[in-house]
C-alpha cells in the first residue's frame, strides 16, 4: 500500500450542482401537496393572503351627538348607564363606520370619545337595535375615588326581540368640574388607571 490516498470528495465544479440537486429535491418532498394543509411554521403570507386580510377601516360617523339633559354628570352610574345605552343602540345606517351617540359621556381624547363604536353588526332595513342596562355593580374603586370601575350586563333588542346579552366592563375618571364621564369600556378586566390626567 502506498503513503498516499486518494479522497473520495467530489470535485468542485460537480459538488455544487449536486448540492442543488438535493436542496431542491427536498423541498419538493416537503411541499404540501395539498391545498388544504397548513404552511410550514415560518412560512410568509402570500399576496393573495395579504389581499384577503386587508380589510378597509371602518368610515367616521357622523358628529357627537348631545348629551340627554336629563342625565346627572356627577352621579357616576347614572353616566355609566346613559354610555352604554347610547354606545350599544344602532341603526342600519351605522353599517361599515363607527357612530359618536356615547361621546358626550366620554373623557375627551380617549377612544370612546374620539373613536366611538363600530357597529359589526348592524340592524337590517327599517329595524333599530336598543340597549337597556340590566345590572350595573361597582367592581373597583381607587383610593381618592376619581375612578370608578362598573361591571355591567347590557341587554340588546332589534323590533321588540331580545338579542344578546353583554357583560361589559365600564371604567369612569371624575373630571376637576366633578363630572363622571367613560374612560374606557370593554369586555376584559377594566384599566381603572384609564383617562388619568
Amino acid at each position: 500500500m502506498s503513503g498516499t490516498s486518494r479522497s473520495r470528495c467530489l470535485p468542485p465544479l460537480v459538488a455544487g450542482p449536486v448540492v442543488a440537486a438535493v436542496v431542491a429535491g427536498t423541498m419538493l418532498i416537503a411541499t404540501p401537496d395539498r391545498p388544504d394543509e397548513a404552511p410550514p411554521l415560518g412560512a410568509a403570507l402570500s399576496e393573495s393572503d395579504r389581499r384577503a386580510l386587508d380589510a378597509s377601516p371602518p368610515a367616521r360617523g357622523g358628529p357627537a351627538a348631545a348629551v340627554d339633559p336629563g342625565v346627572d354628570l356627577t352621579d357616576p352610574a347614572t353616566v355609566a348607564r346613559a354610555y352604554l345605552v347610547a354606545a350599544h343602540g344602532a341603526v342600519p345606517e351605522d353599517a361599515g363606520r363607527t357612530h359618536l351617540r356615547a361621546a358626550g359621556y366620554a373623557v375627551p381624547g380617549t377612544p370612546a370619545a374620539t373613536v366611538g363604536v363600530v357597529v359589526v353588526d348592524p340592524p337590517g332595513p327599517g329595524s333599530r337595535r336598543v340597549a337597556e342596562v340590566t345590572a350595573l355593580d361597582l367592581a373597583a374603586a381607587d383610593r381618592g375615588d376619581r375612578r370608578r370601575g362598573y361591571l355591567a350586563a347590557v341587554l340588546t333588542r332589534v323590533g321588540g326581540q331580545a338579542d344578546v346579552v353583554l357583560e361589559r366592563y365600564v371604567v369612569l375618571a371624575r373630571q376637576p368640574d366633578g363630572r363622571w364621564l367613560v374612560a374606557a369600556e370593554s369586555a376584559a378586566t377594566p384599566d381603572v388607571s384609564a383617562g388619568e390626567d
